[in-house]
């Protein structure tokens, strides 16, 4: 299959590391190789500086990127500057304009992220009620190792975000994996995203905003099924 020769990049949310994913590169995904790239916690964070320092450490020949929650905007960008290598893109639980109200980039929010989050909210608004003591354990862990200025000029990025930044990815295939618990992107910014890539396929996973974190194996199933569709004949 095509898709053999092929490295599926993963790239991360807000918390910018790769710690959250052993999991998913412990997988199978259809013989494809597999690697996880953190996102620098130092310098800009805005998606074209961001792009610019990764591009330098992304695998060489043909890639499928797959991209988490904060990371989809810049998976898109970087799909647009790669060009024909890049042979697919996945954005879980995406968005490609503020899902918030712009108006909250001027409140302080790095106080607020130099705090560490009580459990009960990494339950209601990240993982689940269900979630394993050992995911909050690493969410947790994965933030406090993030300087909460980081944190807080990623979020600034995310309020700023307009539809206009994001390239319309257009005859490149995408999957949508969407999550119908989410509690940090909205339905009308899902909608949105749907609207801006018309041509994408939408897959609803039954689960919260962390699904790569608490349903695995489900968004496995899903990308290889969507890339075995996608596949040149």
């Amino acid at each position: 299959m095509i898709w053999t020769d092929t490295t599926l990049v993963m790239l991360p949310g807000l918390h910018g590391t790769t710690q959250l994913y052993r999991t998913a590169l412990t997988l199978d995904w259809g013989g494809m190789q597999t690697t996880a790239l953190a996102l620098p916690n130092h310098g800009a964070q805005d998606y074209a500086a961001l792009a610019s320092a990764i591009t330098p450490t992304l695998p060489a020949g043909d890639l499928v990127l797959l991209a988490e929650s904060f990371s989809t905007p810049l998976a898109m960008l970087l799909a647009a500057q790669e060009g024909p290598r890049i042979k697919a893109v996945v954005l879980v639980c995406g968005f490609c304009a503020s899902p918030q109200s712009s108006g909250l980039g001027w409140l302080p929010l790095q106080p607020l992220f130099a705090m560490s989050p009580p459990a009960f909210l990494l339950r209601r608004y990240l993982t689940g009620e269900d979630a394993p003591d050992e995911l909050l354990t690493d969410l947790a862990s994965t933030l406090d190792h993030t300087p909460g200025a980081t944190l807080a000029e990623r979020a600034r990025v995310v309020l700023a975000l307009r539809e206009a930044d994001c390239p319309s990815l257009a005859q490149l295939p995408v999957l949508l994996l969407q999550a119908r618990q989410d509690r940090i992107i909205p339905w009308d910014a899902q909608s949105q995203l749907e609207r801006h890539l018309p041509e994408a396929t939408c897959h609803w996973v039954d689960g919260p905003h962390l699904l790569m974190q608490t349903r695995t194996r489900e968004c496995r199933d899903a990308v290889i099924k969507f890339l075995a569709a996608a596949a040149p004949a």
